[in-house]
């Protein structure tokens, strides 16, 4: 299947991201979508809680995510947010997207415990990974200095 992104749209891909997966609305910096045949959004992409240094995202959607897609995200987090390190938290119970993410060259980073409910077990445990800039520019194919970098944006 071929999956393209959706910039520009932030208000409406967030729209559909609090509506179709029944997330609840909270602030976001910026929100791209995933679109697949029919120009139809199938996933939805947020960054938020940048900091100015880091910037943490949140994927929804089918197993969409490619190399070409992290690629493209990549580049996108350089020149949006400059950031030096993206954050990723993803539940314990995604094996797949958590062999996915160390693939495309994630470092784990811990685990948080009650993350996603007040219970303290497995399924409610958060696996948090990091990216920091030197392989976010290895994967945009951008110069490893920062000035340059963001000049090509």
């Amino acid at each position: 299947m071929s999956v393209g992104l959706l910039f520009d749209c932030d208000a409406q891909v967030a729209d559909h991201l609090f509506r179709v997966y029944q997330q609840p609305i909270f602030k976001f910096d910026r929100c791209l979508g995933l679109v697949g045949a029919n120009d139809s959004l199938i996933g939805c992409i947020l960054f938020h809680n940048w900091n100015g240094s880091n910037v943490e995202l949140s994927y929804y959607g089918s197993k969409a995510l490619s190399s070409g897609i992290i690629k493209c995200l990549a580049r996108f987090i350089i020149c949006t947010f400059s950031a030096s390190r993206l954050t990723v938290t993803v539940s314990k119970r995604k094996r797949g997207l958590l062999k996915s993410l160390q693939r495309f060259g994630f470092k784990l980073e811990g685990t948080q415990r009650c993350y996603y409910g007040k219970r303290d077990c497995s399924r409610n445990t958060g696996v948090r990974f990091v990216m920091f800039r030197d392989r976010l520019e290895a994967l945009a194919h951008l110069p490893p200095n920062d000035e340059k970098a963001e000049r090509s944006c």
